[in-house]
């Protein structure tokens, strides 16, 4: 398999939901890459309703990409598409607000953290999650509702280009 950034959201989008833009799970989770209220909130598709994290949508869309309802993201692939693109430029900007991006390259547990693995698992899980599981040396076993767990995505999805990281080399810490 090729391990470029494109390949890289090819791969995501069919863990995520089998690559189908039209999938909504049973957490009213949306689309190909399987975007909750919040992350659609955080990238201005959805405005935010006082809950953003109980996927009901219901401060509505606000017209980003054309997309001015659920129906309007699950028949948008380019909207879906752009959406996961800016989506993980916005998880690294929180991966180094965290603190944690210093780790690329590094062995956590066992594991060898990559910038397209770490990426993977702040979209499963979110940043916290991710900060949590290197703080605990890969103790801690974070899952997400299904039970995925978040060394899952670190491990499938290591090794791909991501194109807009500089991994900045941690001074002996």
């Amino acid at each position: 398999m090729s391990s470029t950034y494109a390949a890289f959201l090819v791969a995501l989008k069919l863990m995520e939901s089998g690559g189908d833009y039209q999938s909504v799970n049973t957490l009213n989770y949306l689309g190909a890459y399987q975007f909750g209220e919040a992350a659609l909130t955080d990238l201005g598709y959805v405005r935010y309703d006082g809950d953003a994290f109980d996927n009901n949508y219901s401060g509505g869309f606000t017209g980003k990409d054309g997309v001015r309802s659920v129906q309007d993201f699950l028949n948008s692939a380019r909207a879906q598409d752009r959406a996961a693109q800016e989506w993980m430029r916005l998880m690294w900007s929180y991966i180094e607000m965290y603190n944690i991006d210093h780790y690329a390259g590094r062995e956590v547990g066992g594991q060898t953290l990559t910038v397209s693995g770490m990426l993977a698992a702040t979209h499963l899980l979110g940043p916290g999650a991710l900060k949590e599981y290197i703080d605990s040396d890969g103790k801690a076993d974070l899952r997400d509702p299904y039970g995925t767990p978040i060394v899952q995505y670190i491990n499938q999805f290591g090794g791909y280009e991501v194109p807009f990281v500089r991994v900045r080399v941690a001074q002996n810490s």
